[in-house]
């Protein structure tokens, strides 16, 4: 065989495999025999047809056309071999030339993954301090929370509760909401159903009624009613007053168990501030992995992408299925999209996915990270213990090969994240100093 490759880009390779002449004529000669035995050819029994006659009969093409079929699986397997080729998968043959019989394929091959001088990237951790306002705020909160409603016989104001009883209706009289004793916080920011519904009720005493006609919003739940107007019926019912407790001793009492304002002013600080590291840590972790793959050379064959797009749709569809009771084919029609377009929409959340993966995977080999059994069969416990009723079942799901696998990818991923995070801070230094001195 003659062979030779051609780098495509993207991680392809365009093999071309010319099959000496020789081999394809004993390949066509198999199929003469073949189709001898299988087809009766006048003037001659079954299976003693000449090879000249059934290549007069049928035509030279159409031999090497089934010979080429034939070989072309035994030939792209042996190319590979002498070539060394380690393809990601299967190659997609993309011409055949009959005379003389070559083949042309599009090979995929492994992604490759250069982080650069990862090691060396610094990001500043930020100060993370709960500021006074925040404090306030959430202390305002638990006053708001605390309220005491009171009945009160006088029009309605802003920040009273009214009970209500409702009827919406389209321009076109249809209604589309109906609901009794509705409780409605009376609050300029309260867009209860449409922008100003709130207000329209300022005024109101109990036992009138009041048509308000107003504007439905654009995230309105009935699309084809988004931004038109709309008719309310409103009956006021009930109006209550909030009455708001003192910043006081006593609503720590009342809240939690504290002796004081002060130690409750104490835990909402702590609190704050640990929802703030959290929220940080998040944050951070994120910047860092975009940081290192956007610094990162990667390269891998379409295909990958391709897979990646399907395991995004295949979670779509079961999103779908279980939220929406619909299969995504349905799905689709009822918003008016196709497939392609979907798979278009979602591509570049996939192509995030395979390159945070692909990085992931090159911080797990480099750094040589590991997972034990132990480590596996911890999480495995952890995990079971959050679906209570269904924690053996979980188990057992988790605990077979495929599992397990699932487990250990899942925990070095972390692994690798937790890895770079330390080498965003400075943590790591030493021991990539350490390291450095050791593979010299």
């Amino acid at each position: 065989m003659k062979i030779t490759t051609e780098p495509l880009g993207n991680r392809q390779l365009l093999l071309t495999i010319q099959v000496d002449e020789e081999r394809t004529q004993q390949a066509m000669r198999q199929v003469a025999r073949r189709i001898a035995k299988e087809v009766r050819i006048p003037g001659f029994r079954k299976g003693k047809a000449p090879y000249d006659r059934i290549v007069q009969r049928y035509g030279e093409d159409t031999l090497r056309k089934e010979a080429a079929d034939m070989l072309v699986q035994d030939v792209y397997r042996e190319a590979l071999e002498e070539e060394g080729i380690e393809s990601y998968a299967a190659g997609v043959l993309d011409e055949v030339i009959l005379n003389p019989l070559t083949f042309e394929f599009i090979v995929p091959l492994h992604p490759t993954v250069d982080l650069g001088d990862y090691r060396s990237f610094r990001l500043t951790y930020p100060r993370v301090e709960p500021r006074r306002e925040e404090i306030r705020l959430a202390l305002e909160r638990m006053r708001q929370e605390n309220a005491v409603l009171e009945p009160v016989e006088r029009p309605a104001a802003l920040h009273d509760v009214a009970v209500i009883d409702l009827v919406g209706r389209t321009d076109k009289g249809e209604v589309f909401f109906k609901d009794d004793n509705v409780h409605v916080l009376l609050d300029a920011r309260n867009s209860y159903l449409a922008p100003g519904f709130a207000e329209a009720i300022v005024g109101m005493e109990v036992g009138e009624e009041r048509t308000l006609v107003l504007t439905l919003p654009d995230d309105f739940p009935r699309e084809d009613l988004r931004g038109e107007e709309a008719e309310f019926t409103v009956t006021l019912v009930e109006l209550y007053e909030r009455i708001l407790p003192d910043l006081d001793d006593d609503l720590a009492r009342t809240v939690g168990n504290f002796d004081s304002l002060a130690e409750l002013r104490q835990h909402v600080e702590q609190q704050l501030r640990q929802a703030a590291r959290e929220r940080a840590d998040r944050e951070y972790t994120e910047q860092v992995l975009e940081a290192i793959i956007r610094r990162a050379r990667i390269e891998y064959p379409p295909v990958m992408l391709e897979q990646e797009l399907d395991e995004v749709v295949k979670e779509i569809e079961q999103a779908v299925k279980r939220e929406e009771r619909l299969s995504l084919d349905d799905y689709l029609r009822i918003r008016g999209r196709t497939m392609e377009e979907l798979r278009e929409e979602l591509k570049p959340q996939a192509e995030a996915r395979l390159k945070r993966a692909l990085v992931l995977s090159e911080v797990i080999r480099l750094e040589g990270l590991e997972v034990s059994e132990e480590e596996i069969g911890a999480h495995i416990e952890k995990i079971g213990a959050l679906w209570k009723g269904q924690a053996d079942e979980v188990r057992s799901s988790l605990n077979s090969d495929k599992g397990r696998q699932a487990v250990r990818s899942h925990l070095l991923a972390q692994k690798a994240v937790q890895r770079l995070v330390a080498i965003a801070k400075g943590d790591m230094e030493e021991a990539g100093s350490s390291k450095q001195e050791a593979e010299k």
